[in-house]
């Protein structure tokens, strides 16, 4: 089960990374908040700087649980142990399966993100 979780992570954050950038220049709910705050002395740093890295962290963090949440989903329905079959047995063609359940969240949910 770890190689999965690092395989989710390899996937994760780099397509976190590129939707929040992408969802950084579009409008939104956030936009509202961010320019309630106007007392801040160099807007144009805290705009082209801070709020795409605070986008990235919470995309991130967003990402990264529905994956946990997809994976624990995928591992508790699932007749047998994955982690077994994939470690202990070897199982290439269940190690295939799940990481393309891995990559299917990942575009679906960098799709999500982009808008």
């Amino acid at each position: 089960m770890r190689l999965v979780y690092r395989a989710m992570l390899i996937v994760l954050i780099p397509l976190s990374l590129l939707a929040s950038t992408a969802s950084a220049q579009s409008p939104d709910m956030l936009q509202s908040l961010l320019e309630s705050q106007s007392s801040v002395a160099a807007p144009g740093l805290f705009y082209s700087l801070v709020r795409p890295l605070f986008l990235a962290v919470v995309f991130t963090v967003v990402g990264l649980l529905l994956f946990a949440a997809a994976i624990w989903l995928v591992a508790k329905f699932a007749p047998f142990s994955i982690r077994k079959e994939i470690e202990e047995d070897q199982n290439v063609a269940l190690g295939l399966i799940v990481g393309s359940i891995i990559l299917g969240i990942a575009i679906i949910l960098a799709a999500a993100m982009i808008g």
